[in-house]
C-alpha cells in the first residue's frame, strides 16, 4: 500500500507539471498493483480526456465511480467526457450527480450549462451560467458562454450586445486582456501606425468598449471619437480621458448621419457579432474622407465567406474581405494573418485589415 501511495504522489506531480506520459506510466503501475485504485482510475481517465481520447476517458472514470460514487469531481469529469462524445443527456446526468453531492461545484455548474445548451434548453443553460458567475464573476469561459447563449436565444441584435457588455463592463479588461490574452488593440494600432500620414487625424473608434484602443490611437488623433452600445463600457472608457467624444448609439444610426467626417475608422473585435459585412463597408466608406483608412479585425473563416463558429462568433474569410473592399471602392493596404487571442487555451486566428478610400470619390 505504501508503495502505491508513493507512486501515486509521483504520478500526481508529473500530471500537474504536464508530463502526461510519465504520469500515465505510474498510474498504470498503480493499477497493476491495485486495479480498484480510485485515484489512479479517475486521473488516468482525466488524462485520457486531456489527450482527446474520450471513450477511454469515460470508461476509466466510470470504473472509478464504481469504486467510490461520492466524489463530485469524478462525476463532473465523466460529464465532460460524455459531452465530448455527444452524449448530452448522459453528460447532464453526470453533472447533476456532481451537483447533488456538491451544490457549489463550479465546474459541474458550467458543464450543466453546456449540456443544457447542447440539448436546446437555452433558458436553463443561462441559469446555470448565472449561478457559476455568482461564484466566479471574472470567469472568462462563463462570461463568453453566457453571451453566446443570449445570442443563441435570438438576441443577435445590438440589444444583445448591449446587455452582454453592460453585464460585465467592470471586469471586461481583466477578462479580455488577462484571461483571453487579447492582442487586437495593439496589433491593429501597430498596423495603422505603419502607414499613417504625419498629419493628425479625425479618428472614429467603433465599438470602443472600455477604450482599450483609445490610448494607442490618441497619438495619431486630432480628435478621437468613440461609440458603443453599452453605457457601462463607455463609463469605463471615459475614465481613460483620451476621447474627445463618446456616444452611446447604434453603429448604423451613427454612421447614417456622417458623410466624409473621418480620416480613420477603427473596428477592433466588432465584426465577430455581425454576419454580412456589406452594409458595414458601405456605411464606413461614406463616413470616411478621400484617402481615409478603415482598419479592423475579424476572426478567420476556413471554408466559407461567413461562418458562425461554435463560439457563436462570426468568422470571415480573406477572400470575402477582398471582394467587399473592391465592391465598395476600397484599396487594400494590408490584410494580415494574426493570432488575436486565446479561447480555452487554444489560439484564435484572425485577419487584420487596413483599407483605403480612393483619393477621388
Amino acid at each position: 500500500m505504501a508503495g502505491s501511495q508513493q507512486l501515486y504522489e509521483q504520478a500526481l506531480a508529473h500530471h500537474r507539471a504536464g508530463r502526461l506520459d510519465e504520469a500515465a506510466t505510474l498510474y498504470g503501475k498503480i493499477l497493476i498493483r491495485e486495479p480498484a485504485h480510485f485515484g489512479a482510475l479517475h486521473l488516468l481517465g482525466v488524462m485520457e480526456g486531456q489527450r482527446g481520447r474520450y471513450p477511454q476517458a469515460a470508461a476509466l472514470i466510470e470504473q472509478a465511480l464504481q469504486v467510490d460514487s461520492g466524489v463530485a469531481a469524478a462525476h463532473a469529469n465523466l460529464g465532460n467526457a460524455r459531452h465530448a462524445l455527444g452524449l448530452f443527456d448522459q453528460a447532464l446526468a453526470s453533472y447533476e450527480s456532481a451537483l447533488a453531492l456538491q451544490a457549489d461545484h463550479r465546474t459541474a455548474l458550467m458543464g450543466q450549462g453546456k449540456a443544457r445548451w447542447s440539448l436546446g434548453r437555452l433558458s436553463d443553460a443561462l441559469a446555470s451560467y448565472d449561478a457559476a458567475l455568482a461564484m466566479a464573476p471574472d470567469c472568462a469561459e462563463s462570461l463568453m458562454n453566457r453571451g453566446d447563449i443570449l445570442l443563441a436565444l435570438g438576441r443577435r441584435t445590438e440589444g444583445y450586445i448591449k446587455d452582454l457588455f453592460d453585464s460585465y463592463a467592470e471586469r471586461f479588461d481583466t477578462v479580455l486582456v488577462d484571461a483571453l490574452q487579447c492582442r487586437i488593440p495593439e496589433l491593429l494600432s501597430e498596423l495603422v501606425r505603419r502607414s499613417a500620414p504625419p498629419a493628425r487625424l479625425d479618428v472614429l473608434d467603433i465599438g470602443c468598449g472600455t477604450g482599450l484602443c483609445g490610448p494607442l490611437l490618441r497619438p495619431l488623433a486630432r480628435r478621437l471619437t468613440g461609440i458603443d452600445l453599452s453605457d457601462g463600457m463607455l463609463a469605463k472608457a471615459r475614465e481613460r480621458a483620451v476621447y474627445a467624444s463618446l456616444e452611446c448609439v447604434a453603429l448604423g444610426d451613427y454612421l447614417a448621419l456622417r458623410d466624409a467626417e473621418f480620416d480613420l475608422v477603427v473596428a477592433a473585435d466588432v465584426f465577430v457579432y455581425l454576419g454580412d459585412l456589406a452594409p458595414v463597408f458601405a456605411a464606413r466608406r461614406r463616413a470616411l474622407r478621400a484617402g481615409g483608412r478603415f482598419a479592423f479585425s475579424v476572426e478567420a473563416g476556413e471554408s466559407h465567406d461567413i461562418e458562425l463558429a461554435a463560439t457563436r462568433r462570426y468568422r470571415h474569410s480573406r477572400a470575402y474581405l477582398q471582394r467587399l473592399a473592391e465592391a465598395h471602392g476600397f484599396g487594400i493596404e494590408a490584410i494580415e494573418d494574426a493570432v488575436l487571442r486565446r479561447n480555452e487555451g487554444s489560439k484564435v486566428d484572425g485577419h487584420l485589415a487596413l483599407l483605403r478610400v480612393a483619393e477621388c470619390r
